[in-house]
């Protein structure tokens, strides 16, 4: 500073009104203007000038007359104030953080009043000294007044003799305050508080701003301490300063911004750029409109399918040209994001890829000659999660193949029944719950329906399947219908006079495969127990599986109109135990069925013979009839089946011989167990090159074993336990080299065990206990290294056992006396 400021004299003096127009604003304009002092030299002399007026070099009537005209020029001085102070806040902004400024303002009060008496003169209430300022007009000596802080503004009500602000009112003073407030700039229009001695000298300072805003620059604020000025909000009655509360509001803004604008953006992969392209903007509002989920919610199989479509895979579609593709891709893309096709499937092929959906996968997609999509084939490849609705969109499926993906699951869409195009569908070995929709009557294009083994439910089937008048392919077997005990009563059967058939599902008279099995048919309505003769409408039907279904009673005649039936599967009823007409047995009239290679009537209790004309089924490949609680012997007609490959006839009471017939080269097992039989061992067993398994243990057999069982070479089972056989064990059976297990327990055999046993390498199991044989062990079972098992209990061997089964390492049990 100068040291005229210091001492109170010299200084430029305050142009007249004709020389500059008159006012404080026109000195540090000028000044300005002309670039030839500082922002503080400027300073320095207007608070010369200052003191000069009140050492009387200018009137009172010359000041009136200056404040007059400063009134004309003031707008152009508040111009020049605003770009000053905001040239100092972008500074200010850019080096302190606001509460950087606060602790700030602690050593800038310090500073003043050390630097404030040397800066500005005590005028004319007297001189300044070291211990403070020149008193103010009305405030005693020692008593607290204000002076600046970072910014010094007086307020509206302020009296002194500070300068003009240069507001016309106190909304445009406010909203000067608040756009300061807004950069984030601390001001007081209070001042801080220090003794007083002269008032003069802070008047000085205030008519100053080049002043205040040199010590806004060089030194920060004082302590705030009077806040009648300071504009604030009445917040819970308490006065909160304007500042602060600005501060405040714009922190809850902040984070109101936060919580709207993130999830904003975590959607904004479906909506970015929409706006700016009308095109997709079209598509999202296709999407939208067909869409059966939450597009909006981006982790949803619809809302990835969206930013998918919405993506550069698909930027030559437009609506309404493509919107039928637009619904294929986005179906596909929803099945894709469903059922696990990023984490799960085997095999994706090009899905999701910027090729038409045709070009996906051949094994997967197939279309017709107009690119839409009539075939998805997805069988076997992992498949999981809940089927998408949007599946109905695909108009001209025809055939949908889901099969044999077990972590499929939800109940059965039904939308569905809205693909009337639909002529195959396959849903089998998957977790499918619930009922069947009635939907599923729509689908009267259908030929080929399978939804084997889920846990479906309900009896809504009965009265659904009758209507699919074109099924072929009929398979519901193994699922979880409840059982309905309500009636026993057979239903009658009505003429559906609407569709032009039985309602029962024996209408469908172009099936080919029905399988009702293990679904408790008791839940059905025209199931109670007994088969209906109606069955026999099934013409054309090849396979007949109603295995383990709750049926009983007689088996219908008319079966034997099935001509064409390659497999008849009712085992696991109790055909002869419930019903309404009690069981005579298996009809001869299915000695008819010429095209049968498979029939089970496994545990059925049927009852009853075998009938000879089952001898007439000459393609007869698996004949199963353990269990079934038949009489009589076994028909020698048996023995014209040359296909046959499987003949069980175990747990029954046959008696009687076994037919020589029965073996010959392509049979591969013969269950007898468990009969009545009687009589010898055929030697044609020999003929039977291909047997593997025979099983006539638990009979009244006798003789001897014929040595020509030793020609039987593929035998890996021999089960003869507890029959009246005699002898001694041929020598021949060392030639069975597949031989896994041998059961012989229970019969008269005698003599020693023959050597060549030593030759039964694969040899497991040998049971032989209650027999007669030596009385000491051939060594050689010393050879039998796979052996595991060996009974020999009272069988009158006395001998130790040779040191040779030493080498036995696997022989777990050893019973021997």
């Amino acid at each position: 500073m100068s040291s005229d400021a210091k001492n109170g004299g010299g200084g430029s003096p305050i142009p007249s009104d004709s020389d500059s127009g008159g006012g404080r604003g026109d000195v540090w304009d000028e000044e300005a203007n002309r670039g030839g002092a500082t922002p503080g030299e400027n300073d320095e002399k207007i608070i010369g000038e200052k003191e000069a007026n009140n050492s009387g070099g200018v009137d009172g009537a010359d000041i009136h007359a200056n404040m007059h005209n400063d009134i004309v020029t003031e707008e152009a001085n508040r111009n020049l104030m605003t770009m000053a102070v905001n040239a100092t806040i972008e500074e200010q902004i850019t080096q302190h953080a606001f509460n950087e400024s606060l602790h700030a303002q602690q050593d800038a009060y310090r500073s003043y009043q050390e630097d404030f008496v040397g800066r500005v003169d005590s005028g004319t209430g007297g001189a300044a000294t070291e211990s403070g300022l020149g008193q103010q007009p009305g405030v005693e000596e020692n008593q607290e007044a204000r002076v600046p802080g970072i910014m010094f503004i007086p307020g509206p009500d302020y009296t002194g003799n500070g300068i003009h602000t240069g507001y016309n009112s106190d909304q445009e003073r406010d909203e000067f305050l608040e756009g300061l407030a807004r950069l984030g700039i601390p001001f007081v229009e209070a001042d801080p508080v220090f003794p007083v001695e002269n008032a003069e000298s802070q008047h000085a300072h205030q008519d100053s701003p080049s002043l205040r805003n040199e010590i806004a620059e060089e030194s920060p604020p004082g302590d705030f301490v009077h806040a009648e000025h300071v504009p604030t909000f009445d917040i819970f009655g308490r006065k909160i300063p304007r500042m602060y509360a600005v501060t405040v509001a714009c922190l809850v803004a902040l984070i109101l911004a936060v919580a709207i604008v993130v999830p904003t953006t975590l959607l904004s992969t479906n909506n970015a750029n929409t706006e700016e392209d009308p095109r997709k903007v079209r598509i999202a509002n296709e999407i939208t409109t067909i869409a059966q989920g939450d597009v909006k919610n981006q982790y949803s199989p619809q809302g990835l399918a969206m930013a998918w479509m919405l993506g550069e895979n698909n930027t030559q579609m437009d609506v309404p040209r493509d919107s039928e593709l637009i619904k294929q891709r986005f179906t596909l893309a929803v099945l894709f994001y469903s059922t696990g096709g990023e984490s799960s499937w085997t095999e994706t092929g090009n899905f999701l890829s910027a090729d038409h959906v045709c070009e996906w996968s051949e094994q997967q997609v197939g279309c017709d000659d107009k690119d839409e999509v009539t075939e998805l084939n997805l069988a076997d490849n992992e498949l999981g999660g809940i089927l998408p609705r949007e599946l109905s969109y695909l108009s001209r499926l025809k055939h949908l193949n889901l099969a044999r993906n077990p972590g499929l699951s939800g109940t059965l869409l039904s939308e569905i029944g809205e693909l009337s195009s639909l002529e195959t569908l396959d849903f089998s070995d998957n977790s499918f719950e619930g009922t069947i929709s009635a939907n599923f009557a729509n689908l009267s294009n259908l030929t080929y329906l399978s939804l084997h083994n889920n846990a479906l439910t309900g009896t809504e089937w009965s009265t659904i399947v009758p209507r699919l008048q074109n099924l072929r392919h009929l398979d519901f077997g193994k699922n979880k219908f409840s059982p309905n005990y309500a009636s026993h009563d057979q239903i009658d059967l009505e003429y559906d006079t609407e569709y032009g058939a039985h309602r029962d599902i024996f209408g469908l008279t172009h099936l080919e495969y029905l399988d009702l099995s293990e679904i408790d048919l008791r839940t059905s309505q025209f199931f109670q127990f007994d088969i209906p003769p109606t069955i026999g409408n099934l013409v054309n039907l090849t396979v007949l599986n109603m295995a383990s279904s709750g049926i009983g009673g007689r088996l219908p005649t008319q079966l034997g109109n099935l001509i064409k039936l390659e497999e008849m599967l009712l085992s696991g009823n109790e055909l002869g135990r419930a019903g309404i007409n009690p069981s005579e047995g298996i009809p001869t009239e299915l000695g008819e069925l010429k095209e049968l290679k498979r029939m089970s009537l496994e545990s059925t209790d049927i009852g009853g013979e075998i009938p000879s004309t089952l001898g007439k089924l000459t393609k007869l490949e698996d004949l199963n009839l353990n269990f079934a609680g038949l009489t009589g012997q076994i028909p020698h007609e048996l023995g014209r089946l040359d296909d046959i490959v499987i003949l069980k006839l175990g747990g029954n009471s046959l008696n009687g011989p076994i037919p020589a017939g029965l073996f010959h080269d392509k049979l591969e097992e013969l269950w007898l167990i468990d009969n009545e039989l009687s009589g010898s061992i055929p030697a044609e067993i020999g003929n039977a090159t291909g047997l593997q398994y025979f099983l006539a243990g638990g009979n009244r057999l006798e003789g001897s074993i014929p040595p020509e069982i030793g020609n039987a070479t593929a035998l890996t089972a021999v089960s003869l336990y507890d029959n009246m056989l005699s002898s001694s064990l041929p020598d021949t059976i060392g030639n069975l080299l597949e031989l896994d297990s041998i059961e012989l327990d229970g019969n008269g055999l005698t003599g020693e065990l023959p050597s060549s046993m030593g030759n039964l390498e694969k040899l497991m199991y040998f049971h032989a206990a209650d027999n007669s044989f030596g009385s000491t062990l051939p060594t050689a079972l010393g050879m039998l290294t796979a052996l595991q098992e060996l009974g020999l209990t009272s069988c009158g061997m006395t001998g130790g056992i040779p040191t040779e089964m030493g080498n036995l390492v696997n022989l777990s049990c050893v019973t021997h006396a």
